[in-house]
């Protein structure tokens, strides 16, 4: 009876966002965000500009959901070159999707513009799951929005943004741009007409469009064509980014999240320390069966080539990407990125009991381990759960790419998120190459109980981080200004609570260990990075601090929730988050294996050269052994019981 009553307060909830997110019928203009900066000296004549609408509208002839894209043709340009320092741009919107994935005709007027709304990029980064039961199901999970939360400090940031509507800005008006004026459909062709005095015209992506059909009867804010338009010296009442609220309670601390005291916490201790220093059992060359690493290769991430997971006490699975070519229309619909090979070898005999070749469409995570020496992979169309000997256990086939997997430690729910395409493929591409990186689309997220039955189903947008699932509910980040982050859990019966607050100068990671941890990697402006893991009611089990030397950070828990790993790779030369890396700059990894009781350390290893993989390491189920993958071997190594 985890979710008794949650139904009524998620429809509540539900109702609350669709009346906030779609504009009056004829009555309101179309409200939309740029979708990447615009600048005049980068800008030529023919070129296209995408906004997505923000609000759902809808008139007799078009439907205009939220996330449409609009699309502008620049039918002018002129940038600020000396001695002239007047800049102009000239914009006519003539598609849109209304209602369909392909660009449709749909002529528009850029009618108003306003600056992004301040703190724009905070909010909640991780997707909530507002999931709606399926009918006749019982025992249902439904986690709601934190946007019913009673909590005050919580509702002003709770979403990640919803642009509010502005019935009070004016044809013409810009607000919050210094120097900018809009002429309104004085252009060739119908356009509206930025223009700047003194420097190029310039919008930041998120600025805020305001749109009408071109049909409509047009009351213009100054008069006639060519007149001035208002500057951005508008009263900040005539557009307000947010409703105002009362003035908040005190804010508790910034930190709260490193109140670390022994035996309950442990500190990670640097290397050095040669007394708890592993020494190989074994090793397992795997080169027989096609194993070749790449070490020169070059990403922003690491990979997830290889994969180590146990199905039994000594049986390890290993997959990797033998780098063989691949048939494009192996799988018919769709097509084959790579190969993954998998052996379950024995780590005492060294026997190899069985393999397999699966054909994978992307190069995201293809493996996920469950709880009873158990494995889900992604294959083809279907999600495949396989068993002792790699037997076939169960398949959930899947409509769509997938985009994620999350478990709960425990293994009772699972999330699974299919993409659903926005877009044509002609389309996608055009976004895609104007906006250096995909669009946003939508993610149907399935919650699946431990037999695997579909009970409860949402969709959220693409753009968000992919859910954090703990046994007791789902953990949440939502960032806050000045670098200031938060963690709250909303239960599976919908209470809400502040686990810590942090500060990080780079995005944080989020993931979620046995036997029931929170794993979070930050950055640190003087150190580098910093990792935390945290029990379930947010106190810190172990802290550790690393240079920007030290990367990959990754965390594992073992089957018998006794104990769990963490991962970091060593680097020769500095990594700052984001920045471009290679398998030959990496000089070792060191693994440490703590008990998950006190946080005490029963293992500190180093391997070497390491793999560029985020999953080649592995603790036994009953954590009695750690596997790890190197660039030339399998490296087993036994764990001190005490």
């Amino acid at each position: 009876m985890r979710i008794l009553g949650l139904t009524v307060a998620l429809a509540l909830c539900c109702a609350t966002v669709s009346a906030e997110k779609i504009a009056k019928p004829g009555a309101d203009p179309i409200e939309a965000e740029l979708m990447a900066d615009l600048h005049a000296r980068l800008l030529k004549v023919g070129g296209t500009v995408y906004a997505r609408v923000t609000v759902e509208w809808r008139s007799p002839g078009c439907v205009l959901r939220n996330g449409a894209v609009l699309e502008a043709h620049v039918v002018s340009v002129v940038p600020s070159i000396k001695p002239v320092k007047a800049s102009e741009v000239g914009l006519a919107f003539t598609g849109a999707q209304c209602g369909d994935l392909k660009m449709g005709p749909f002529h528009l007027l850029l009618s108003a513009v306003a600056a992004p709304p301040e703190d724009s990029g905070l909010g909640i980064l991780s997707q909530n799951l507002p999931v709606r039961p399926m009918s006749g199901v019982s025992g249902l999970v439904v986690l709601n929005s934190m946007r019913i939360s009673n909590d005050h400090t919580l509702e002003q940031i709770s979403p990640i943004y919803l642009f509010p509507l502005i019935p009070r800005m004016q044809m013409g008006d810009v607000y919050r741009i210094r120097g900018l004026k809009l002429s309104v459909g004085t252009g060739p062709e119908n356009s509206s007409i930025l223009t700047s005095k003194d420097h190029d015209v310039a919008l930041e992506k998120h600025s805020v469009f305001l749109l009408v059909p071109a049909q409509w009867a047009i009351a213009r804010a100054s008069g006639e064509p060519g007149t001035s338009q208002p500057e951005s010296s508008e009263p900040a009442m005539r557009i307000p980014s947010v409703a105002r609220v009362s003035a908040p309670p005190a804010r508790p601390p910034v930190n709260d999240i490193d109140l670390c005291v022994p035996p309950q916490c442990n500190v990670a201790l640097p290397s050095g320390d040669a007394s708890d220093t592993g020494h190989a059992a074994g090793t397992i060359s795997i080169r027989q069966l096609g194993y070749s690493p790449r070490p020169q290769r070059d990403a922003f991430n690491f990979v997830h080539d290889e994969v180590l997971a146990y199905l039994g006490p000594r049986e390890l699975l290993v997959a990797f990407n033998p780098h063989e070519l691949v048939s494009r229309d192996a799988l018919g619909t769709g097509s084959t990125v790579r190969i993954i090979r998998a052996a379950v070898v024995d780590t005492e005999t060294h026997r190899v009991t069985h393999t397999v070749d699966w054909e994978m469409r992307d190069n995201r995570q293809y493996l996920w381990p469950l709880a009873d020496g158990r494995v889900l992979v992604h294959v083809g169309s279907e999600l495949r759960v396989y068993g002792e000997g790699l037997q076939i256990q169960n398949r959930v086939p899947l409509d769509g790419p997938l985009a994620f997997v999350r478990v709960t430690p425990d293994g009772s729910f699972m999330a699974i998120g299919v993409l659903r395409e926005r877009h044509t493929a002609e389309l996608h591409a055009a976004l895609r190459e104007s906006l250096n990186d995909d669009p946003e689309e939508d993610v149907r997220i399935l919650v699946l109980n431990r037999s695997f039955e579909t009970i409860a189903q949402s969709t959220v947008e693409s753009n968000l981080m992919a859910p954090t699932l703990l046994n007791e509910g789902q953990v949440t980040l939502a960032a806050q200004s000045n670098m200031r982050y938060r963690i709250t859990m909303v239960t599976w019966d919908n209470h809400a609570s502040v686990l810590a607050r942090f500060i990080s100068s780079c995005t944080p990671q989020l993931s979620s260990i046995a036997p029931d941890l929170i794993f979070l990697v930050s950055c640190d402006k003087q150190s580098g990075r910093e990792y935390r893991v945290l029990r379930a009611n947010g106190k810190l089990a172990l802290k550790g601090d690393s240079t920007l030397n030290e990367c990959g950070h990754a965390a594992e828990g073992s089957a018998n929730q006794e104990a769990f790993v963490v991962k970091i790779v060593e680097s020769t030369l500095p990594v700052p988050p984001g920045s471009p890396m290679s398998a030959s700059q990496f000089s070792s990894e060191e693994l440490r294996v703590y008990r998950a009781a006190d946080g005490k350390r029963l293992l500190s290893v180093h391997a070497a050269p390491p793999s560029m993989s985020r999953d080649g390491y592995a603790l036994a189920p009953d954590a009695s052994q750690l596997a790890v993958m190197t660039r030339e071997q399998i490296v087993v190594y036994s764990v001190p019981g005490k």
